[in-house]
């Protein structure tokens, strides 16, 4: 009987291998992933302010989720790049070491807020404007779906990577200015 059974459940197996049935309907839209990323320009770290900026997501007009990836990039300098000038960013959160001590730039955030800050061994009262005044920062959100894509083998640290890794328009750029 065991002999019989198993060619028989051969011959089954490859008539119904090959059977189609018509094409579905059409399914709905999915959700959109698409990440948003914002220029946020002219950030002034003082005393005043404790050393730090903070903005809800509402005022930077983005919608952040708790699973979201959020990357803060420091516009850091302009180099001259093939005889162009060009924005050179790095990563949050982003360590200085000064003559006088240590300065960090550091952010948290949550789903309704971010908050960008300076932290550190450096006195910050005797920090030079450069560190303090007209700071500029990209703020990349991307939708965890992606996020969970690229885990492993993307270098968030290489802003261009990232740029490329995600099709960032730069040219479609949103500023914000605090002022």
């Amino acid at each position: 009987m065991n002999k019989k059974l198993i060619p028989l459940l051969l011959v089954f197996v490859a008539l119904f291998q090959g059977c189609r049935g018509p094409e579905g309907p059409q399914g709905p839209a999915g959700n959109e992933l698409i990440g948003k990323t914002i220029d946020l320009v002219g950030v002034n770290f003082t005393a005043d302010n404790k050393y730090q900026y903070s903005m809800t997501w509402d005022d930077a007009d983005l919608e952040v989720f708790d699973s979201d990836a959020v990357l803060i990039y420091s516009n850091w300098e302009t180099v001259n790049s093939n005889n162009q000038d060009v924005d050179a960013y790095r990563l949050l959160p982003l360590t200085v070491y000064l003559p006088n001590g240590i300065l960090s730039y550091n952010f948290d955030r949550t789903v309704n807020d971010f908050r960008i800050f300076l932290d550190g061994t450096a006195n910050r009262g005797t920090l030079e404007p450069v560190y303090t005044r007209n700071q500029e920062f990209r703020i990349i959100v991307i939708p965890s779906g992606f996020a969970a894509r690229t885990s492993g083998a993307l270098d968030y640290n290489d802003y261009n990577a990232v740029v490329k890794a995600f099709n960032i328009d730069e040219s479609k750029i949103r500023k914000v200015s605090v002022k």
